[in-house]
Parts: C-alpha cells; sequence; structure tokens
C-alpha cells in the first residue's frame, strides 16, 4: 500500500482515490472495503472512521478533518469538525484548479489534488494555492457527495487542456480559506456561520452597487462576486464598520421610522431568516443600527430582536417621555427662552432643555387647564390671582403660572364648601358665577364676602369646579353689599382679604 501525505484542505474522496489507484485498486470503494470501513461516515467526516484511516496512512487526523462534509443538507456542506463552517454548494458541476491536478494526465497521482473542500463552495471562484479561475465540469449524475471520482478522470484531463485563466483571491475567497485552515484572529465574523457570512456579505455589495431600492434580478456571477468582496471588507472589520456602512447607504429613510423602506429589498433577505440562529447575529447588529438611527418611542421587535429607537427630539414626544403638559411647556419655552416652538409633532427642541424643565413642569397645570379643571373662564382664574385667593406652586413669569392639582383641590376645600344646604327643605340658591355676572363684581370678591357674610355659599358637589358653589337668595343681597363696598375700598384692584373680616 502506497500513503501519499494529503494536500491542504484536500476532500476525503480525493485522498482516498489517490491512495486506491497508488496501491493497485480502482476506486475509493475498494480501499473502504478493504479498510473495512463505512464510505457514507467516512465522507461525512465520522470521527472514528477518519481516525481510522489516519492510523492505517500514518497521517495526521485533523489534516483529514478539514475535508470532511455533512450530508445532512443536499444543498449544504459542513467542511471540517467546525460546526460553524457550513456553506451552500451545487451539487450538478464539479469545479477544479488545473494546476492543482498536476501530472494527472501521466498518472502522478502523488502531487496531483483532485479536490479540494474551497472548491465545492459556490462563492469561491479562484484557486488560494495559484491564483486561477476555478474550470467547471459536468458529473454525469448530479451529487454534492463524490462517492468516487473514477468516472471524472477522463473529463477533468479533457477539460485541463483549456486555456487557464488567472485571477486574484477577493477579499471574501480569502477568508473563506482562512476558515477552513482553521485560523480565527477573534474577529466578530469569525463566530458568524460561513454561509451566512458569504450571503450578508453578497447582500451589503449589492446594497453598495445597487442601492437599497435597486433591482437585484439578473445578477451574474461576475458581478455576485464583486458584491461579495466589497461586503466582506465591511464585515471583517466588524459591528462599528457595518453600521457605518449602513448610515451610508441606508441612513434615516426618507420615511421617518419606517426603516422596512430604507432596507429596501435587503429587509426580506433578513427578515424571512431571521428565525434561524445561524443568522441571530447579523440580526441583532442590524437591530442595533434600527435602534440607534431610526425615530420610534416605544418597543417594537427589529429583525426579531425587541429594541427601542432613538431618544425622540420632538417636543411632543418629549411631553410625554417626562409627563408635562405640552401647552404649558410652549408658553415656557416662548417666555422664558425667546423660542416659538409649534405644538406639532415635527416641531424638534433640545432634548436636555426639556430635561431641566421636567421637574418644574411635572404635574402642573397653565392659567388655561386650571380654569378648565375649576369649570370657569381664565378670567375669573386671573381674578382669583390676583385678588390672592389662588396662589400658583410657580409663577414664571407675569403672565406664566402654574398650578398643581392639589393647589385646586385645597383652593376648593377651603374657600368653596363651607356652607351646608339648610335642614327642612330645599333652599332657593343661585350659582355664584350667575351672581357676579349679574352684579358687575369678580367671582373672588364674592367669594372674600362670602367669609364677612357667613352661611351665605353652598356646594353643590355633583358638579365640578366652582359651578357646584350656590349663593343663598336670603344672603345674596348682603353678599352683594359688601362685594362692592370692597371694590369701593379698593379701587386699584389688589384686594386683601383680611380687610372684610
Amino acid at each position: 500500500m502506497i500513503f501519499p501525505a494529503p494536500h491542504a484542505r484536500e476532500t476525503i474522496a480525493s485522498y482516498g482515490y489517490r491512495i486506491a489507484r497508488l496501491s493497485g485498486l480502482t476506486s475509493l470503494p475498494e480501499l473502504v472495503h478493504l479498510f473495512d470501513l463505512d464510505l457514507r461516515a467516512l465522507l461525512m467526516g465520522d470521527r472514528h472512521s477518519v481516525e481510522n484511516l489516519a492510523r492505517y496512512t500514518g497521517c495526521d487526523p485533523q489534516a483529514l478533518v478539514r475535508g470532511a462534509l455533512d450530508a445532512s443538507n443536499p444543498r449544504r456542506l459542513q467542511l471540517g469538525a467546525d460546526p460553524r463552517n457550513k456553506v451552500q454548494c451545487a451539487p450538478d458541476r464539479y469545479r477544479f484548479c488545473p494546476a492543482c491536478l498536476g501530472g494527472l494526465a501521466d498518472g502522478d497521482l502523488r502531487s496531483a489534488c483532485l479536490g479540494r473542500t474551497d472548491w465545492l463552495i459556490d462563492a469561491n471562484h479562484v484557486c488560494a494555492e495559484h491564483g486561477l479561475r476555478l474550470m467547471t465540469v459536468l458529473p454525469r449524475k448530479a451529487a454534492r457527495m463524490q462517492h468516487d471520482l473514477s468516472p471524472l478522470i477522463p473529463k477533468l484531463i479533457a477539460a485541463r487542456a483549456a486555456p487557464w485563466q488567472p485571477g486574484r483571491p477577493t477579499t471574501l475567497e480569502h477568508y473563506i480559506t482562512e476558515r477552513l485552515d482553521g485560523v480565527h484572529s477573534g474577529r466578530w465574523i469569525d463566530d458568524v456561520q460561513l454561509d451566512v457570512a458569504i450571503h450578508t456579505a453578497e447582500v451589503f455589495g449589492a446594497m453598495a452597487m445597487r442601492g437599497p431600492q435597486g433591482d437585484w434580478k439578473g445578477i451574474s456571477v461576475d458581478e455576485r462576486r464583486e458584491h461579495a468582496h466589497l461586503g466582506a471588507e465591511v464585515l471583517i472589520k466588524g459591528p462599528a464598520a457595518i453600521k457605518d456602512f449602513l448610515r451610508t447607504h441606508i441612513g434615516h429613510g426618507r420615511r421617518g421610522n419606517d426603516y422596512h423602506n430604507a432596507f429596501g429589498r435587503a429587509f426580506n433577505e433578513f427578515y424571512f431568516r431571521k428565525d434561524q440562529p445561524a443568522y441571530r447575529p447579523i440580526c441583532a447588529v442590524l437591530a442595533a443600527y434600527v435602534g440607534e438611527t431610526f425615530r420610534f418611542t416605544g418597543q417594537e421587535k427589529v429583525f426579531g430582536i425587541r429594541t427601542r429607537g432613538v431618544e425622540p427630539k420632538t417636543l411632543r414626544s418629549l411631553c410625554n417621555c417626562h409627563g408635562i403638559g405640552l401647552k404649558i411647556t410652549v408658553q415656557v419655552l416662548k417666555a422664558q427662552y425667546g423660542l416659538r416652538v409649534g405644538i406639532g409633532a415635527s416641531s424638534e427642541v433640545d432634548p436636555d432643555l426639556i430635561a431641566d424643565l421636567a421637574p418644574k413642569l411635572k404635574d402642573l397645570l397653565n392659567a388655561q387647564d386650571a380654569a378648565r379643571q375649576l369649570g370657569v373662564s381664565v378670567d375669573v382664574v386671573r381674578g382669583l390671582i390676583g385678588d390672592g385667593l389662588l396662589v400658583p406652586d410657580h409663577r414664571f413669569n407675569d403672565r406664566m403660572v402654574g398650578f398643581s392639582a392639589a393647589t385646586l383641590e385645597s383652593f376648593l376645600d377651603d374657600w368653596c364648601s363651607a356652607g351646608k344646604p339648610p335642614s327642612g327643605g330645599q333652599a332657593i340658591r343661585t350659582p355664584i358665577q350667575t351672581v357676579a355676572r349679574a352684579n358687575r363684581v369678580r367671582v373672588s370678591r364674592l367669594l372674600i364676602a362670602a367669609r364677612a357674610v357667613g352661611g351665605a355659599l353652598y356646594r353643590d358637589r355633583r358638579k365640578r369646579g366652582l359651578t357646584g358653589v350656590t349663593v343663598s337668595h336670603s344672603c345674596m343681597a348682603a353678599l352683594v353689599e359688601r362685594a362692592k363696598a370692597h371694590v369701593d375700598s379698593c379701587p386699584s384692584g389688589h384686594s386683601d382679604p383680611s380687610c372684610l373680616r
């Protein structure tokens, strides 16, 4: 028996056939039968079968493992023992390097290499050993696992006579060779399954050359190879380079948070594969880019991964995040900072500025909202403030004030709930606002006068705010007279509640 040394990345089918022919046998199945091995298990890289063959031939088992295949998927190969080295193949053709065949025509099988694992990969088009374009022959029967290379020998010799075409390996083809040789440099892409890295590189290259919205139909083999070269240069550099690439070719998109449209045809390439574990690292990087770039305030799944959009910059979204009122924030920005910001969804402001104002404006109501809470007009609220009955929680300037809900409730409890309906029948009462309008006095001054008269006000708790405060007809005349006397004594309009007591 003659046992030559295996070539780098040589398939087990090629190595076994060379041993058989050099030892006087006709085919690989005869060699396997002689060594009492299972042919299918050997080609699939069964550990015990490979170790037994390596013990017979006296070579390193690791050299043979790199050429082992996996027949679990007829369209996919697992090259070697590393489960991440899974790639797509084409079972209807057999590719080879004419220089690697060596003296095959002369019967010299010691130096010839009939098959390498990198020839089986669709994305690889150049021999890494000699820098030549791979040539193609069509087997009689389409089969990914060549159990016996004997029928292919005449076709290989005939095809080898054709002119050889030189070629330089692209970035992706050079990386494929490193992966098959077991070279790992601690790069992020080394943990990604090989066929996923190849597919992602092709998609990224197509985005760069044709644009996200471009037509991807009719891409030739050479164009796909060029796409893979451009995409591999991005993938090898890591997630930061991937995000920079996406910002250049995708950006923020033209439709706000519609990242589906911004990714274009590339979106479906990853979305419909998001549930495959091999695609999770790629989808995680894409989801992180979408979360860092596109604007949506809630959490949602991007490529199957829950993420959160960029921090909102519009005034409405910032107010919702901090729990402050939109109108009072607009007025504060105008009064204190001179910023005229609309309340529309497209108005953007500095998030740090709103964060500084948030503690002051938290749960505050402006004069309009306070008037709505009390059930009166804004003029009535301004009168209450001017007469000192309603004290704002914050006074930003002469016209801008803010109230908390607790302050408004305390005001109603202090000034509007002293009286109780008289017993023994329904008393005749009129709403205090109606009395104020009929006698041309402020509601605030009627409230002050009610403290001096006593027993004039009653509260209907079925109504909200001052709309439920009524004046008894028996005390109405004295209440109005005391309120008008207060107006005459304080012509400036700034009343002192203590003067009526």
